[in-house]
């Protein structure tokens, strides 16, 4: 904006509307001074201050727009005198008033001690509220409340709390001249500030340029409207008459009314910060701090509500994915994205490896990859894949997510085949469950040889097994699964073999399902490859649980928040490295400490070249120091000095850390987080218009997808309780009659004697 405006100065006076509708300003003095549309509001206030010989600190200012020279608006930031010049041409007005301490109570503070004029009333009121007639003769036996904004409680039993929770919306609309972007902004704000003040409202009239609102209760003075700014969207308050005068039997017939879409807005802080924001809590929260009720079904659509509002409309998200593919690419070459789409245009599957998991996988991490599935839980049914690896302090590390519109063979088959893209030649093992789409495709792309299954549902199976066909009763059980369990680890041939007769002992068939399910792939004596001791997809710490939060978002917000947590891991586990006493971590030396304490007592006896005789009980175990490796096996599988090899070390006085493989010590660990990772910058990021095409401001069109097929999940609320394990971190059932494990007190066969 060039050029200067001449600006009028007006203090001590008030306005006056005249009968036509002109407006004049009477009393105080008048002054003027040309100002710079390109200055800033301190430098504003300086000038006038200068020019009037006042201090800033004891006044207030208000302006006038040219359409509506009755309405005084706040005059206290760049954006406010940036508006003033905007909307006024050749000069401005500007009004000063003193500033005045406002009562915490009142809900206009910029209203006190500044005149104000209502759109109903031909002279000025200087305390905030336009003219209301006076109250009505009240009886004794109807107690009444009167209250600016109806803040008070009838009871007076609500805690500090609650009053704090029940009343943050209080000032959603605080006075006459107040300035909203649109119509909707100004009724999410009045009903915001209803559910504050308890009341209920109806509009006399309603459209994007003029607004009439009062309160439901006959005779009650309180009215708000509101009036477009000209042809914009913009709006303003226009008359607040913020005083309520209702009866208690009012205060209980006249709650507010909920509406959903409106209603969310007061939980979108807490959906923010926590996305398992429970629906039975919002129930409970309503009651406490608003005093509505609500159902179940009415939470939920809330919470779905807040939840669209925050994060957008899901299905808009497929449309956005190819052009956050293309960005997650140009911020971070090397990365892999693959996007395939059916011939119609619909989402069917995503793949992404990060360029910075690329090259620390390579670099440092064990060839043995877990991979996993789980669900999102949003609007539509899509399937989350993931691929993990081990650091050297073997924490999990991230290597490739992918989304599907469904998990069956297809799916898996295309995701392998770009994990076997991303890893190259290196031979690895793979780890996973045993449902039918992995058992083909895993060993199709990788070999059998490298196939490993995760104990934890070869568990499963067998209990399933138990339960159905064999064995009645707990103690048959544990027993049963004790026996699996000593198979399952079993290092050596002979061990395992051991084990076996004893289960065919304790029932054929149960020896029978262990040969007929492939021991090779989970037994740790039959696996061929080096495989780290890696029995499961490690639950407790999985991809899985570590997404666990993200995956009730949509796709687009789900990728996002995948990246700042892994930006956030990387970042830790960098920074906790260079914190290592000594070679190795703190958790491979928890097992180093571990395995020496175990061996202390171990009998020593030294032989050639290295070789070490251990004695355990009446056997004696070769320790070979030179080649690192143990008659147990367990240093060779796991590349970590076993409790025998510890003897052994700990007899010649060596440091048993620097017996431990490389792949577990500080340079690997170095290598692995040596990678940079560039988050993607969205503030160009396109939007979907209403015709449905993604368009950027400068109305560039980008390419777009539609949400997959078939995969929209029903309204209602969707099952969330886990299915719970069989064999893991079961509960022990003590019985309290006799006080022992195993049953309880009804089927308890101790005499009540």
């Amino acid at each position: 904006m060039d050029g200067e405006i001449f600006c009028f100065i007006h203090q001590g006076g008030e306005l006056v509307k005249g009968a036509d509708g002109s407006v004049e300003y009477k009393g105080g003095r008048n002054n003027s001074v040309t100002v710079n549309p390109n200055m800033s509001y301190d430098q504003f206030v300086s000038q006038i201050c200068s020019e009037l010989n006042i201090e800033a600190k004891v006044v207030e200012f208000h302006f006038t727009v040219k359409f509506d020279p009755s309405c005084l608006l706040p005059l206290h930031d760049d954006a406010s005198l940036a508006r003033m010049f905007k909307f006024n041409d050749m000069f401005c007005r500007v009004y000063v008033s003193p500033r005045a301490d406002v009562d915490a109570g009142c809900v206009a503070p910029i209203s006190a001690q500044t005149p104000v004029i209502s759109s109903n009333s031909a002279h000025v009121n200087t305390h905030g509220n336009a003219d209301v007639d006076p109250p009505r003769d009240i009886s004794d036996d109807q107690p009444r409340i009167e209250s600016n904004g109806f803040l008070q409680s009838s009871s007076a039993e609500t805690t500090s709390m609650d009053q704090h929770d029940s009343s943050k919306f209080q000032n959603t609309i605080t006075s006459s001249g107040q300035i909203f972007n649109n119509a909707s902004e100004f009724r999410d704000a009045l009903y915001l500030m209803s559910l504050a003040g308890k009341f209920s409202y109806s509009f006399k009239r309603n459209s994007p340029k003029q607004m009439t609102v009062v309160c439901r209760v006959d005779e009650c003075p309180w009215k708000i409207t509101c009036r477009a700014w000209g042809s914009t969207n913009t709006v303003q308050v226009h008359t607040f008459r913020n005083v309520h005068n209702h009866s208690l039997e009012d205060v209980a017939s006249y709650k507010p009314i909920l509406r959903s879409q409106r209603a969310s807005l007061v939980i979108d802080n807490v959906i923010r910060s926590n996305p398992d924001y429970h629906p039975r809590q919002i129930c409970e929260d309503f009651i406490k701090q608003h005093g509505m009720q609500l159902s179940y079904s009415q939470a939920w659509h809330l919470k779905e509500k807040a939840k669209e509002r925050i994060y957008g409309r899901p299905k808009n998200y497929y449309k956005l994915l190819p052009w956050m593919c293309e960005r997650i690419v140009q911020k971070n070459p090397g990365t892999i994205v693959e996007l395939n789409h059916s011939s119609d245009g619909h989402f069917e599957q995503l793949f992404i490896a990060h360029a910075v998991s690329i090259h620390g996988f390579t670099l440092g991490c064990r060839p043995i990859i877990a991979i996993d599935s789980s669900h999102m839980s949003g609007a539509y049914k899509d399937a989350i894949f993931s691929a993990t690896s081990y650091d050297a302090n073997d924490s999990i590390f991230p290597l490739a997510i992918g989304v599907m519109s469904s998990e069956n063979y297809e799916d898996w088959s295309w995701f392998l085949k770009n994990l076997k893209k991303v890893i190259g030649d290196k031979k690895v093992v793979i780890i996973s469950d045993r449902r039918p789409a992995l058992l083909r495709s895993v060993p199709e792309i990788f070999g059998v040889e490298n196939h490993v299954h995760c104990y934890h549902h070869v568990k499963e199976e067998f209990n399933s097994f138990l339960n159905k066909n064999i064995i009645k009763g707990n103690k048959g059980k544990e027993n049963a699964l004790q026996w699996l369990d000593s198979i399952a680890y079993a290092r050596l041939e002979h061990d395992y073999n051991v084990r076996m007769c004893e289960l065919r002992k304790f029932n054929d068939a149960l020896a029978t399902w262990v040969e007929e399910n492939s021991p090779e792939c989970w037994v740790m004596s039959k696996f061929p490859k080096k495989r780290w001791d890696k029995m499961t997809t490690n639950f407790d710490e999985s991809f899985t649980v570590w997404l666990r939060d993200e995956r009730h978002y949509s796709i687009c917000h789900f990728m996002m928040e995948h990246m700042d947590k892994l930006a956030a891991m990387l970042v830790k586990n960098k920074e906790e490295s260079t914190t290592w006493e000594g070679s190795i971590g703190p958790t491979i030396k928890e097992k180093v400490m571990l395995n020496i304490t175990k061996g202390e007592g171990y009998p020593v006896a030294p032989s050639m070249n290295g070789v070490f005789g251990v004695c355990i009980g009446k056997s004696v175990l070769n320790v070979d120091t030179m080649n690192q490796t143990c008659t147990c096996k367990a240093w060779q599988m796991l590349g970590i000095p076993c409790e025998h090899a510890c003897a052994a070390l700990l007899s010649t006085g060596q440091n048993v850390s620097d017996f431990v493989e490389d792949c577990y010590k500080f340079p690997k660990q170095e290598l692995i987080y040596s990678g940079s990772f560039r988050p993607i910058e969205t503030h160009d990021m396109p939007i979907v218009n209403n015709d449905g095409v993604v368009r950027d401001l400068t109305g560039r069109i980008f390419t777009s997808l539609n949400p997959p097929h078939g995969t929209k999940r029903p309204m209602g609320r969707p099952r969330k309780k886990h299915i719970e394990s069989q064999v893991m971190d079961r509960k022990t059932l003590f019985c309290s009659q006799c006080h022992m494990a195993g049953h309880n007190r009804k089927t308890c066969k101790r005499s009540l004697s």
